[in-house]
């Protein structure tokens, strides 16, 4: 009734995988915050350069976001 299969050492690969892939990523997005904020502690970056900073760093996320979306359906699609 219900497919039950044991998770393989491949899938825990697959996992443990994502698992660091995401690990890294928190650490490089909140090096780069904490960056930010001590150079703007120590007085190397005003409020104008760390506002444009910010904007290029959302405007990277919405391309990317924008890019991904195309890419997730065209993975998803029965026509190949």
């Amino acid at each position: 009734m219900f497919d039950t299969r044991t998770p393989t050492k491949t899938h825990l690969y697959y996992i443990v995988g994502y698992g660091l892939r995401l690990y890294v990523t928190c650490l490089t997005v909140a090096g780069v915050y904490s960056l930010l904020w001590v150079l703007e502690l120590a007085g190397y970056l005003n409020e104008t350069t760390i506002a444009a900073i910010w904007l290029a760093i959302a405007a990277m996320g919405t391309v990317f976001l924008v890019l991904l979306i195309p890419l997730f359906y065209s993975s998803r699609s029965d026509r190949r």
